[in-house]
């Protein structure tokens, strides 16, 4: 699998993934992303941005999508806890597998190839937040050296704020 930015062409395709990734939350009893976004209009001014990156297959099939922003997210400048450092950091957001994809353990191929990514960028540090509910990717952060570091109020409410430290 390879990291690559995501081609305006495959906005839909990274869409879809999002869906996907809705569409098991739900089948979790939670919602990560509130009704209305992420929207495919989001994933295209992503890609606009330079921000949209495509998780793509050996076959060369988008199998997963996310958003890396290098730089500081605001909305992490107050934290009910503290990060654990402050030096650059790249922020993860809308990271979704499609439903071909879930369950091969991808996960952490996925996070190894951001954080390639994020050294290439000498960026030694990434934030991500989700949901209380979202123990799946908890669980997939914690696993792969992500410490807590407190609650951010982001997007509607509070989320559970991790950072990688690397």
């Amino acid at each position: 699998m390879e990291l690559r930015k995501t081609r305006a062409e495959e906005a839909k395709l990274c869409y879809q993934c999002i869906e996907d990734a809705r569409a098991y939350h739900r089948s979790m009893g939670f919602e990560q992303w509130h009704p209305g976004y992420p929207t495919l209009q989001t994933i295209v001014e992503d890609i606009e941005n330079g921000t949209g990156y495509s998780f793509v297959s050996e076959s060369g099939e988008v199998i997963g999508y996310c958003c890396i922003i290098a730089g500081e997210e605001p909305a992490y400048r107050q934290i009910d806890g503290a990060w654990k450092t402050d030096r650059p950091y790249a922020v993860v957001h809308r990271m979704a597998f499609s439903q071909s994809a879930r369950g091969t353990g991808l996960s952490g191929t996925a996070i190894g190839l951001i954080r390639k990514f994020c050294r290439t960028n000498r960026i030694s540090a990434i934030r991500v937040d989700t949901q209380d509910e979202n123990k799946v990717m908890q669980h997939i952060l914690e696993r792969e050296g992500f410490a807590y570091c407190g609650l951010v109020h982001f997007d509607g409410g509070p989320k559970l704020a991790y950072e990688w430290d690397g």
